[in-house]
């Protein structure tokens, strides 16, 4: 089989080790929703995080249209489109960071042109969400919102920055009980479940990833045994097709440590077919064989690897 060209394995969220196993039912856990709403909270009461310069009301902190910088001195100066804009702010969801959330993915040091043809497949409806009532929708509003001029100052501007990785995660048999919140889980720790063939991510601090607290980080469970498991299947591939250093090189090019949900979820949309954007069709191809329990072996080895630095990404383009 022909390696498909690094270009298209590195702009490829998530691309995996191949297999036989035939498609299973949804990944359901995978997409949990908005949650319960809370008590209201007051518009005008205002926060300030541990270490910031500035601070904002509920009312900023709920607006889509502007995303609260708490940092700005942690990041070179955004355009307008990552901070305000009518439609939609890039950095409200993927913060102004470009660091992303577990609902959503990490934008820094992905290369500028499959960042634009990212949106314009959101914008076309080519690339949609293989679950229900998740952000994927709102992504397709802005993208259909955005000028190309301002899209291409927002990839510009997310590709000059360095990736980090997403989450901690971490292998175990039970884990404190979870409930949807945010598009995550909010963890229980005065009880505890099975984690079962599941991968549960959440906030290690809630109010702080409500609070679009940049700093926040998440920690994800995964199952007993699954990260050496994915590092077998992501290394070595199988008899028929290719390991996913193939193409993606052994440093894992533009996925290497991003969220494990957000690549279940990517798995599962290439499965379905529901991402049909230009470089999905190899992905397609290979998410096919994926049984649910490779994906989330996968997914939980990748999301623990370090992540991958723009040099790195600029020596591979340059092979092509």
């Amino acid at each position: 089989m022909t390696p498909m060209p690094i270009r298209h394995c590195l702009i490829t969220f998530a691309a995996f080790a191949l297999l036989s196993a035939a498609p299973a039912a949804p990944l359901d856990w995978a997409f949990p929703g908005a949650g319960t709403r809370g008590a209201a909270i007051p518009p005008t009461r205002t926060y300030r995080l541990p270490g910031a310069a500035k601070s904002f009301t509920q009312a900023e902190i709920d607006d889509l249209t502007h995303a609260p910088d708490w940092f700005p001195n942690e990041h070179p100066p955004a355009p307008r489109s990552v901070i305000a804009n009518a439609g939609g702010a890039c950095g409200y969801c993927h913060l102004v960071t470009g660091a992303g959330r577990s609902e959503n993915a990490q934008l820094r040091g992905q290369p500028v042109d499959y960042i634009e043809e990212q949106v314009r497949a959101f914008a076309s409806g080519a690339r949609r969400s293989a679950g229900p009532a998740y952000p994927t929708e709102y992504m397709a509003i802005v993208a259909r919102a955005v000028s190309p001029a301002d899209l291409h100052a927002a990839a510009v501007y997310f590709s000059s920055l360095e990736p980090t990785r997403h989450a901690r995660v971490v292998e175990t048999a039970t884990i404190p009980r979870a409930t949807p919140e945010g598009f995550l889980y909010r963890f229980d720790t005065t009880a505890r479940e099975p984690l079962g063939k599941r991968i549960v991510e959440g906030a290690t601090d809630a109010e702080r990833h409500r609070l679009r607290d940049p700093h926040e980080q998440t920690i994800a469970y995964v199952p007993v045994g699954a990260i050496a498991r994915g590092a077998a299947l992501a290394h070595r591939g199988t008899a028929d097709f290719p390991a996913c250093t193939t193409c993606h090189t052994a440093r894992f090019l533009g996925i290497g440590g991003a969220s494990p949900t957000y690549i279940v979820r990517q798995l599962a949309a290439f499965r379905a077919r529901t991402r049909n954007d230009p470089s999905a069709a190899p992905m397609q191809a290979v998410a096919a064989k994926l049984s649910n329990d490779q994906i989330i072996d996968l997914a939980a080895y990748v999301g623990s690897r370090p992540a991958w630095t723009r040099s790195e990404r600029d020596a591979a383009m340059a092979k092509e």
